[in-house]
């Protein structure tokens, strides 16, 4: 007898026996589990050995999901994120108050999903360079970091990276969350935050659910203001970056600062 074909523990082997045969297996209620669990057994062996780019948005969602042995079908429950959410990315991005009006969804599943959105958050951050300056090579991967923080978020969401007299990052921080086209942004809150951080310049960042980076006229407009407002307590305002999932705009590129 193969471990898949071993009944669950706790069951009576001879009481087994005597149990008439299900008319169909797949139908069959113990069968499921060691259906599902011979399925992340075969998803964790690909992820392992062909990496990430070998298993789609649901599998890993299911992978993340199958933690938890009271959710009775991963599988489905990841299907049913992506057709709430679209992305695995936006499923990690939503907010726990959104993932709770999704049916089967507990709080333990919730927290699993918030924790790997911090981690991906933390290893972005742990690729920004230790100066960040525009102008530099590297500055696209605090493009990445600043995709990661909100360019998958289903509202939007404005940013600001404090960096220090040296430019490295001090602190990330939210400043607003709007709606699914604006976000208030207030100048004089984020220059109190850069006089109590020390900073000495800062980047800005927000987020378009619409997923076009193109700038407005009105974020022209308040990035002016706010750039006016810093160089009051002699702040300088770096870049304005807009992300979207797979794309952004500097404003600094664009010649816009």
């Amino acid at each position: 007898m193969t471990p898949l074909d071993a009944p669950e523990p706790g069951f009576d082997d001879i009481a087994l026996f005597d149990m008439p045969a299900p008319p169909a297996p797949d139908r069959s209620p113990g069968q499921a589990p060691v259906r599902e669990a011979a399925s992340r057994r075969r998803l964790q062996s690909r992820l392992l050995r062909a990496g990430r780019e070998a298993v789609d948005d649901r599998e890993l969602l299911e992978l993340l999901l199958s933690g938890r042995p009271a959710i009775p079908d991963t599988g489905a429950l990841a299907a049913t994120l992506l057709e709430v959410f679209g992305t695995a990315p936006r499923v990690l991005a939503a907010r726990p108050n959104r993932l709770r009006s999704v049916p089967g969804l507990s709080d333990d599943a919730i927290a699993i999903l918030k924790a790997a959105e911090a981690l991906g958050i933390r290893m972005a951050r742990a690729d920004v360079p230790d100066t960040v300056r525009p102008s530099f090579g590297n500055y696209d991967k605090v493009i990445e970091y600043s995709r990661t923080l909100a360019g998958h978020r289903e509202v939007e969401e404005f940013r600001v990276l404090y960096l220090d007299r040296k430019n490295r990052l001090v602190a990330d921080e939210l400043h607003q969350r709007g709606t699914v086209c604006h976000t208030p942004v207030y100048p004089r809150e984020i220059c109190v935050r850069a006089l109590e951080l020390q900073a000495s310049a800062i980047i800005a960042l927000h987020n378009h659910p619409s997923t076009d980076p193109e700038p407005s006229r009105a974020d022209i407009d308040m990035t002016g203001r706010l750039r006016d407002a810093l160089k009051t307590i002699d702040v300088t305002l770096l870049d304005h970056v807009i992300v979207t999932p797979s794309g952004s705009v500097s404003f600094q590129h664009r010649g816009l600062l």
